[in-house]
């Protein structure tokens, strides 16, 4: 779907924003509300935070881009950021808490953009956070899936999944840094990986992006150390359980996560080559803002599935 801005003839607006009208206001409000309605009538806790954030909660927990912050100062000279994820929002929210927790969101998040790269800095999500609950991580997928089947077509979706354990565990038999690695994979920096693989003379760093698709599995069996053998074993489980119900699902090994804060589990969904999923497992988050809790979480990009469904 084309996006239909608003020209006039009375000043330019900053590169990455955009004025829209008609179906394009229309369509992404009509799908929040009903998204927050149906959740809220399933038990979940609909939450807003604040558009901005003291950018110090952020600095320990950032994207691999940190140049992707919308930073600015507010009044008293504090440095700020335009909220860039909801997934810490609410953990910093809730990380005091003891009961577990559903969640619900809709809203817009804020990333700078590439120059000259026609993609807009601001960016409407929904999405659902599950903390302390029991239930595997599988079965979260597959509940997202049917809380958004209003909004997001199963026809031509299909899902990779992942494990962020997987890459820690490279990273801790390989003797690197795991934020180094997991950066440099989140990038797709494919030169920084093999020079990587080189100096720590450890192979399969270079061949994780490539780890894609059914045959990933069996190509990653033959070159594991046994460390890595719970964590491989936990995504093939996911992806078996998630055919099993009727899902176009497969494997991507060298898939992290937009942030650092992911310790097991990743998701990503995508409809002809756009990615309109993303999310997964990040007990390790809570901690950061005091009390560990375990969560999982997943989003749907409204401005990419727009662009997909006309």
């Amino acid at each position: 779907m084309m996006l239909m801005i608003w020209f006039n003839t009375k000043g330019s607006i900053p590169e990455g924003w955009h004025e829209l009208q008609g179906e394009d206001v229309l369509r992404p409000k009509q799908w929040m509300l009903s998204f927050l309605e149906r959740a809220e009538s399933n038990g979940y806790s609909v939450i807003e935070p604040p558009l901005v954030e003291y950018y110090s909660h952020y600095q320990d927990l950032a994207l691999f881009d940190e140049s992707a912050y919308y930073r600015l100062f507010g009044n008293d000279g504090e440095l700020l950021v335009m909220r860039p994820d909801y997934t810490l929002q609410i953990a910093r929210k809730l990380a005091d808490g003891h009961e577990p927790m559903r969640v619900a969101y809709a809203g817009a998040v804020y990333r700078r953009t590439p120059k000259h790269s026609g993609q807009p800095h601001e960016r409407q999500q929904l999405g659902l956070e599950w903390i302390d609950g029991d239930a595997p991580d599988m079965e979260l997928i597959a509940s997202f899936l049917s809380m958004t089947e209003r909004v997001l077509p199963q026809d031509g979706l299909r899902i990779q999944v992942g494990s962020a354990a997987l890459v820690a565990a490279v990273a801790e038999e390989a003797g690197i840094p795991e934020r180094t690695l997991r950066q440099y994979l989140a990038l797709r920096n494919l030169e920084s990986l093999r020079d990587l693989a080189d100096t720590y003379q450890y192979p399969l760093i270079a061949k994780l992006p490539f780890l894609i698709g059914d045959s990933a599995l069996a190509e990653l069996r033959e070159v594991a150390e046994p460390g890595l053998t719970a964590a491989i074993n936990e995504v093939e489980r996911a992806v078996e359980h998630l055919r099993a119900i009727g899902l176009n699902v497969s494997y991507d090994f060298g898939q992290t996560g937009d942030f650092d804060y992911y310790s097991g589990l990743t998701v990503t969904g995508s409809i002809d080559g756009r990615r309109v999923l993303s999310g997964g497992r990040y007990d390790s988050l809570y901690g950061h803002f005091g009390q560990s809790r375990r969560a999982f979480g997943l989003s749907l990009d409204l401005e990419q599935l727009g662009e997909v469904i006309l």
